[in-house]
């Protein structure tokens, strides 16, 4: 099964294609959060490069998509991606969590280390979740949601060694590391953000277990409003 995956919950859009567990071909843009101008390029050139394998995108069996949480604009236009290319060529897509797919990059972690992706929600808020990972696949032993750094932090607390990944850590490591000093460690760059290639390998284990789903039921996850809607709401509740 050929799987196209898309990736822009973050600030890089990523584009993989996938067949029978190998990643064929995968690429990742360079600029910061360009997804609207560079997904269709990146879509179009994942499949040239995966020509021994398809030659256009009608071969294609299969969308999944990184359906949040992340940046609120990059998840709109990722789902709304995979949906039109699932409608239009009437093949089914799969919703991929960003924080389970990032939580699969840190496979060679010791087994007993507790993954733990963090995304940056602003204002020393994150959309965190801790996993362990069996066989290379995510299994949830933090409840994923919203937390502020210090309500994160004391939901991992009876964990010996945590690992963390997402751009969480570029905005909150020095809290972590002032809630806690010892078994914690933050993920290398190379592995730290979230990527395609994964969200591909997640997106395929997914639809072999019969997760996949109509263009129409595709949701993104958002975890929480928008700052836009908050305030609005905000702003209505003084007017009344």
């Amino acid at each position: 099964m050929h799987i196209l995956a898309i990736e822009t919950t973050g600030a890089f859009a990523s584009v993989a294609l996938i067949d029978d567990g190998q990643v064929k071909s995968y690429i990742q843009g360079s600029d910061r959060f360009s997804h609207l101008q560079n997904l269709t390029p990146q879509i179009q050139e994942v499949i040239a490069k995966a020509a021994d394998s398809v030659s256009s995108i009608n071969d294609i069996d299969a969308f999944a998509v990184s359906n949040g949480p992340g940046s609120f604009t990059g998840i709109r236009i990722g789902v709304s991606t995979g949906r039109a290319l699932s409608q239009i060529l009437d093949k089914p897509c799969v919703a991929v969590s960003s924080l389970e797919a990032l939580a699969m990059h840190a496979e060679d972690a010791d087994e007993d280390t507790l993954i733990c992706p963090i995304l940056d929600a602003r204002r020393s808020q994150v959309y965190g979740g801790g996993y362990y990972l069996k066989e290379g696949f995510p299994v949830e032993q933090v409840k994923a949601g919203p937390y502020t750094i210090e309500e994160f932090m004391d939901a991992v607390k009876d964990y010996g060694k945590l690992l963390f990944l997402g751009d969480g850590v570029d905005a909150c490591g020095e809290k972590i590391k002032a809630v806690r000093t010892e078994g914690v460690d933050f993920a290398d760059e190379a592995i730290r953000y979230q990527t395609a290639d994964y969200v591909a390998r997640f997106g395929e284990k997914l639809m072999a277990e019969g997760k996949g789903c109509a263009y129409g039921e595709l949701d993104p996850e958002y975890m929480r409003i928008a700052e836009a809607e908050r305030k609005l709401k905000e702003q209505q509740a003084k007017e009344k």
